[in-house]
């Protein structure tokens, strides 16, 4: 073995040393990170603000190339506290197309019974 390159691989060996140090030293610091979600579909989404909400949680604005109507569209994600999107209750569908049928039933019966 020539002396430069037991010189390179001893330089090599205290760089990987290092290395090892200094990632357990990380793993060992305790994280601040309070949570950590990704959000988006298989195209590109960029969030450009993001603020937290009067009830706890964050709205994310930004723009989307997975959604909409093709191209780069605008993008609103709304989550609670802890970055979790909440999923639209299906009780409240289910109570809003209840309502809407009993509208145009109404709106129907009336339009049979009106005279111009």
């Amino acid at each position: 073995m020539n002396k430069a390159r037991g010189i390179f691989l001893a330089v090599l060996f205290s760089l990987m040393l290092v290395a090892v140090f200094n990632e357990r030293k990380a793993a060992a610091e305790p994280s601040t990170d309070v949570w950590a979600k990704t959000y988006g579909g298989t195209g590109d989404e960029n969030a450009m603000t993001l603020i937290q909400t009067d009830d706890g949680g964050y709205a994310l604005a930004g723009q989307t190339c997975s959604f909409g109507a093709g191209g780069w569209d605008f993008w609103l994600v709304k989550t609670d506290e802890n970055g979790v999107v909440p999923e639209f209750p299906s009780v409240i569908l289910l109570a809003l197309f209840m309502m809407a049928a009993i509208l145009a039933a109404a709106l129907l019966r009336k339009g049979k019974h009106s005279t111009i």
